[in-house]
């Protein structure tokens, strides 16, 4: 194994990597492909801090892990690109380029007014965080095409085996994420790092195709895998399709845009709270999305109608096999492109494969099953039955436990209560007949409780013995998402086009209406601005053909507030009337529930 990774011929994980390496469909207009890590890295300065270590040209796999062991406690990062491009170079550079087919106006008509103002306040953080310059997206791109090999797209494979699973992880590194600057995403950054994992269940028969994994904005957890069997999936061969959002790299089951969500940890329960009360109120309207996110005005466009890069295709794959044992990936905590100390995250370089930003190790690659979900699934169903008859073995013993016990703590408790029944027909020891009363009663109670435990032990071995009798159906391919990454379908119908540029001049519109409020003095504020929002939020509701909905929640509303408010004015008026209603009215159906069973015995 090289320096880079490279393996001899005839490496058994690297003849499983290729059998089973995915195909990347791109959207027409992707600017990056993967490349060599070596390539990339002969075009990047290396940095520690405001130091230049390393200039581009020098820089080597070897140099770099050499460098980062010199400085242990510093913070060191790579630059792709020193000096960005002006506008007109920028013009040039993308005008000698095919620009991308997509009708990027439809993003911001595919949430409401609110995502969309959480748009504009997003956007207008980058003057307050560190954000990735203009002119950078053009200029890693001209250095990649004239640089890097554009075509020889590399893959770095690594494999684990654990838990009954061979893992196949596929990383690749892209030289830039220019999400932001050509396909108007939330960010750029240099230098992006992605995976699509591949899980083959260790049987009986030999290796099988279990589960498929990828990286994406939205999924976590079970979410993240689909089976081999699942539908939505595109296997050629041995080899799954995966789908590449354009610039931002994430992958994808399915072809399509997708809708991106924030879902703060620190709000989650408050948009929880205010979808159930949206379900609650609006039945009709229930579906969709169901991880409680907020959907802002941002597209990832994972068409899958650009080149492919795979077996077959019109790109091939270059393998490296990488392991912890690799030099660059372990000997390397740094970040692999402009370190722009974003607060966020977002437009910061990212980390190596093995490492997260703050030096941690990945989930994914110290974790590659409970990264997935799959910590908790055996990787062959026959392994189902042989556990379900281990713990019926453990049950036998635990029951026969349970059963001694119980008859042991009965003979007790009956000894107890009869030496208590004694005591207490002396004068001289009634006290003494009350202690041991009391212990009666708690050795009755725990008695009680190990009869019922033994009763829940038998009822399980029971229900595990019908299992085994009378297997169930096998789980269906997607029972296990919960909330499944999928495309949005944009707007169609009449109001499509009125929809669209609604969605482009009403955030406008909405702030300088804000502004002007306070800008021209009226009074009294507060009515003007429940009013503007009022106004807007109904020309919404009429451009999504949604006003029964809202005019329904506006009555609902308008009742909550009359109800409190008469609740309010009795307190302040009329205290004992709060508690005296409610009493009359319950005092009332309990006459006529009376009175009808009297009247019908």
């Amino acid at each position: 194994m090289t320096e880079t990774g490279e393996t001899i011929p005839h490496d058994p994980d690297l003849e499983l990597l290729q059998r089973f390496e995915p195909v990347l469909a791109y959207t027409e207009g992707e600017r990056f492909f993967p490349v060599d890590v070596e390539r990339y890295l002969r075009c990047c300065d290396l940095w520690r801090g405001e130091e230049k270590l390393v200039p581009a040209g020098e820089l080597t796999a070897e140099r770099l892990v050499t460098e980062a062991g010199r400085y242990p406690e510093s913070r060191l990062s790579l630059l792709l690109v020193r000096e960005p491009l002006r506008r007109k170079e920028v013009r040039r550079s993308n005008g000698s380029r095919a620009r991308p087919r997509i009708a990027k106006s439809g993003r911001l008509a595919a949430v409401g007014l609110f995502g969309r103002v959480f748009d504009v306040l997003l956007r207008a953080s980058l003057f307050l965080r560190g954000s990735v310059p203009g002119g950078v997206a053009a200029a890693a791109a001209d250095r990649y095409e004239h640089q890097m090999d554009p075509s020889r797209c590399v893959y770095y494979g690594r494999v684990v085996r654990e838990g009954g699973y061979v893992v196949l992880q596929y990383w690749f590194l892209y030289a830039m994420n220019d999400w932001r600057t050509t396909f108007s995403g939330v960010n750029d950054h240099e230098a992006d790092w992605e995976a699509v994992t591949v899980y083959l269940a260790e049987t009986a028969e030999g290796l099988r195709p279990s589960w498929l994994a990828v990286s994406a904005h939205d999924g976590a957890g079970d979410n993240l895998r689909r089976r081999w069997d699942d539908p939505d999936l595109r296997i050629v061969g041995d080899h799954p399709v995966v789908f590449v959002g354009a610039g931002s790299h994430s992958g994808a089951f399915v072809p399509g845009q997708y809708l991106v969500t924030v879902n703060p940890v620190r709000l989650r329960p408050v948009l929880r709270g205010t979808r159930r009360v949206k379900d609650f109120a609006f039945p009709w309207l229930r579906g969709g999305r169901r991880d409680g996110g907020v959907g802002i005005p941002f597209i990832d466009y994972a068409m899958g109608n650009g080149e492919e890069v795979g077996p077959s295709r019109t790109r091939a794959w270059h393998p490296v096999v990488i392991s912890d044992e690799t030099p660059w990936v372990s000997g390397f905590h740094g970040l692999w492109g402009r370190d722009t100390r974003d607060w966020v995250g977002g437009e910061r370089a990212p980390a190596g494969p093995r490492y997260e930003r703050d030096g941690r190790v990945r989930t994914l690659w110290a974790d590659p099953l409970g990264w997935a979900g799959l910590q908790k699934i055996l990787p062959d169903p026959e392994d189902d039955r042989r556990e379900l008859r281990s713990r019926i073995a453990i049950l036998d013993k635990e029951i026969e436990d349970a059963d001694t016990a119980v008859a042991r703590d009965r003979e007790e408790l009956r000894r107890l209560r009869a030496t208590a029944v004694s005591l207490g027909h002396h004068e001289n020891s009634r006290g003494l007949a009350r202690r041991r009363s009391a212990e009666v009663a708690k050795a009755e109670i725990a008695l009680a409780v190990l009869v019922r435990t033994r009763t829940d032990l038998a009822e399980e071995r029971a229900a595990h013995e019908a299992t085994l009798a009378r297997p169930p159906d096998a789980e269906e391919p997607q029972e296990h998402l919960r909330e499944p990454h999928l495309p949005y379908t944009p707007t169609r119908g009449p109001r499509t086009r009125f929809l669209h540029a609604w969605a482009a001049l009403s955030t406008p519109l909405f702030i300088l209406a804000i502004v002007g409020v306070f800008v021209v003095p009226h009074e009294p504020v507060a009515i003007l601005l429940a009013g503007i929002v009022f106004m807007f939020v109904l020309l919404e509701a009429w451009a999504r053909r949604r006003l029964l909905a809202f005019a329904t929640g506006l009555l609902m509303l308008l009742g909550a507030v009359a109800v409190v408010a008469g609740l309010s004015i009795a307190v302040v008026y009329g205290g004992r009337y709060v508690l005296l209603v409610p009493m009359v009215v319950v005092a009332g159906f309990l006459l006529v529930a009376n009175l009808r069973e009297l009247f019908h015995r």
